[in-house]
């Protein structure tokens, strides 16, 4: 039977770091090599990480060997952090490292094999650091990333750590059948602080709706609710906003045509958010990134979605990336791109979507370019305008290797275009 052995207390004086007791994510393992040694670049890497870590209030799990686990033990006593360390002491596979003397944990669980051991890592942690190692932390990475494709939505996020990991997913990518999800479940991280801001992010961005207590053993694959869940704060303040804004949703029929043709889960992203009621709306179903040109509907849309992805930017010249988003939405926006720089745009945007992905796109009907000046309640607004007739909407897409679904004509206060298409 597993056996926890706390070690002892340490010494009179010392202060904890603070710890966030409204937080889905407290525990972080560190997977890693047991044979780098204490003078190596990636070693010191790793200590720094796990400190940051702990400095931040989180709780520091690793294997209990040698290597990166004593220094991710190390990197968090450094600053009085807690850690775990959970091992396995083979007598038959005598080339594994069992556990390390000098890798002082304040807990310690003994598991009795290698497969035991490596579920109570998973188990035990909230998040993952994958650093470099050999076929044992081979075999625990891809465990992860496994179960984070599983459990999307609610799962634990798997970080890369080191530079030398985009190259590998690579030939992952390139060799092996890896589809869109598995590779949008992966975070990487090159400095320790990179680390502390994806945990956060990952927070920000997990389905609420999917977070609950489970007593099945499934429960040790997916991020719970904490018993004071800063989750509920968020969708509180989600469902005040919804409930206060759905008389914005312009255009409400399309965007549950554009969630009923792209099936969950899946990244989408949305062109030109504005304040991001759309991506409000967007965001109870998928994970979503949106793309602003203008900083204050930015601002506004980060504040009212902290759970969207909010980026500050200009789609002509924003470099999007490619096989990403199984949706991509872009409402009253590519008509306000000019003529030179919409093949361009059209043509990013399709290489942005993964195979079979959807780009809905609704923009002005007409022909022609202007500046046209609108009175609204709030401002006289003088805006550019690239009109679209049907045929122009439909070759612009083709072009760019998107296949035409279909081209609906509508009208609010003016004449609309709604294309769809989809990259095959």
């Amino acid at each position: 039977m597993p056996t926890t052995v706390p070690l002892p207390k340490k010494p009179k004086g010392h202060k904890k770091p603070n710890k966030n007791n409204d937080r889905i994510i407290n525990n972080i393992t560190f997977f890693g090599d047991s044979a780098i040694p204490e003078d190596d670049s990636i070693y010191k890497d790793v200590f720094n990480a796990a400190k940051v870590m702990a400095e931040n209030g989180y709780k520091i799990v690793n294997g209990g060997g040698p290597g990166l686990m004593k220094a991710a033990t190390d990197g968090a006593e450094s600053v009085n952090g807690d850690t775990v360390a959970i091992y396995w002491e083979p007598k038959l596979a005598s080339i594994f490292e069992g556990k390390n003397l000098a890798n002082v944990a304040d807990e310690t669980e003994s598991q009795s094999n290698y497969i035991n051991r490596t579920f109570g890592l998973i188990e035990e942690g909230d998040a993952y650091v994958v650093c470099k190692g050999g076929t044992g932390t081979v075999s625990e990475f891809g465990l992860v990333w496994a179960l984070a494709k599983l459990y999307f939505g609610a799962h634990k996020p798997v970080i890369l750590f080191g530079d030398f990991w985009p190259e590998l997913i690579d030939a992952f990518k390139s060799q092996m059948n890896i589809d869109e999800k598995e590779l949008g479940v992966l975070y990487y991280a090159t400095e320790p602080e990179d680390i502390l801001k994806i945990v956060r992010r990952h927070e920000l961005k997990l389905d609420k709706t999917l977070l609950r207590n489970v007593t099945s053993d499934e429960s040790a694959f997916l991020l719970k609710p904490s018993a004071k869940i800063l989750a509920e704060q968020y969708d509180k303040h989600a469902h005040a906003y919804h409930s206060d804004n759905a008389r914005k949703l312009v255009s409400k029929p399309q965007l549950d045509e554009f969630m009923e043709m792209v099936n969950a889960p899946a990244h989408v992203l949305d062109v030109g958010c504005g304040p991001g009621f759309d991506a409000s709306y967007l965001a109870d179903k998928y994970s979503v990134t949106a793309i602003e040109i203008s900083k204050r509907f930015v601002q506004m849309a980060r504040f009212e979605n902290p759970n969207v992805e909010v980026i500050h930017g200009d789609i002509t010249t924003y470099n999007l990336p490619k096989d990403t988003y199984k949706g991509i939405w872009a409402r009253d926006s590519l008509h306000h791109i000019h003529s030179k720089d919409l093949d361009t745009t059209f043509k990013k945007i399709s290489e942005a979507l993964v195979e079979g992905g959807i780009l809905y796109v609704i923009v002005r009907e007409g022909s022609g370019e202007l500046v046209e000046k609108e009175t609204k309640t709030y401002a006289e607004l003088e805006r550019f305008y690239h009109f679209f007739t049907a045929q122009e909407l439909e070759d612009r897409a083709v072009r760019a290797g998107l296949e035409l679904v279909k081209i609906d004509h509508t009208k609010r206060s003016h004449k609309w275009l709604v294309g769809v298409f989809q990259k095959t």
